[in-house]
């Protein structure tokens, strides 16, 4: 693959094909993408390593999903999943939050799994389309960043010109029928992002109409959802406006730079592009970035799985290690 990305927005049954023969333009901060457009790719954390990279839009091609054959792999799977590194991991986050530091933090994880049979990563992003209509799909590859396929639930900011869209996105659950039944550890972990995000949009922001929480469907999974649709006031722009979302508490904790400098400081999971976000920027006026969950990391016969969760004070080990399982299972079950 050279560097190109797919995208298939939530509910559409069309997909958009970016690609350059040009290498991937470097970007050190938002601020370098004010007057940019493309396919944009932010990790978690800007390093050296992993650094924060635009795809140019030389060619955008809009095509109906294909509906191929969907020929399941036989393969044989072996999980490298540290279980001991997580219980420690899951000591330090849980002692900090019970000694006051933090509202919340998330940890994060990863599992790498083998396949005996290499699929084409393009498969991979159609049967993941047909899998999640609800859900953002995107495949990307750069020679920076390696191949990643993302089927992601939360949307960090999209819209066009100056009228623009985000959620407050917590709490996870299996999915069932009717009535959802959320735990008072949920509700309020969906409350601390909830409250983080409306504050951030005050900032920037008028005309905040904010709607939920309500419970969304991702998968197999359920969370809370709660939907704020805005303008940018005239003396902002959107370079800014994203730059004081990410990252927000769904995939970090409060307050916000203390929990940040945590995670990179105590967490044994490197989570590169995982917990970042990624989509369209700015291509014909349109933005559609979404946090990069349910995502792997593709490789020539191995696929790394990420996941995390929120800890707080009545978090247990076992059950926050049971819903990284859940929502690795959304890739899972396209790459195997």
């Amino acid at each position: 693959m050279g560097n190109v990305a797919y995208y298939r927005l939530p509910y559409s049954d069309v997909y958009v094909r970016i690609e350059t023969d040009r290498k991937a333009q470097i970007v050190r901060s938002m601020e370098e993408l004010a007057d940019r457009s493309g396919f944009l790719i932010m990790p978690f954390a800007i390093t050296d390593d992993c650094p924060a990279v635009l795809i140019a839009a030389d060619r955008v091609t809009t095509e109906a999903v294909v509906a191929k054959e969907d020929k399941r792999i036989s393969s044989n799977e072996t999980s490298q999943s540290a279980t001991h590194e997580y219980e420690t991991d899951f000591k330090a986050f849980h002692d900090a939050i019970r000694a006051g530091r933090f509202a919340k933090l998330v940890l994060s994880r990863k599992k790498e799994i083998t396949r005996t049979v290499t699929c084409d990563a393009e498969q991979f992003f159609f049967r993941a389309c047909r899998m999640y209509p609800r859900l953002m799909v995107m495949l990307f590859h750069t020679e920076q960043t390696g191949t990643w396929l993302v089927a992601s639930p939360e949307i960090l900011i999209e819209g066009e010109r100056e009228a623009y869209h985000t959620v407050a996105l917590a709490g996870t659950m299996p999915y069932s029928e009717g009535y959802a039944d959320w735990s008072d550890k949920n509700k309020r972990e969906q409350h601390i992002v909830d409250q983080y995000i409306e504050n951030v949009l005050r900032r920037y922001c008028s005309g905040i109409v904010k709607d939920g929480p309500v419970s969304m469907r991702a998968g197999d999974l359920m969370h809370l959802r709660t939907d704020f649709r805005f303008t940018l006031k005239s003396d902002a722009r959107l370079p800014m406006l994203v730059a004081a979302l990410h990252p927000t508490p769904a995939v970090c904790g409060l307050p916000k730079q203390e929990a940040y400098d945590f995670i990179m400081q105590s967490e044994n999971c490197e989570r590169r592009y995982y917990s970042g976000f990624a989509g369209p920027y700015q291509l014909n006026d349109e933005t559609h970035l979404y946090v990069s969950l349910r995502c792997a990391e593709l490789r020539h016969d191995t696929a790394v799985l990420y996941a995390g969760g929120g800890i707080m004070p009545d978090s247990c080990c076992k059950s926050e290690w049971q819903e990284t399982e859940q929502k690795m299972q959304t890739m899972h079950s396209v790459l195997l």
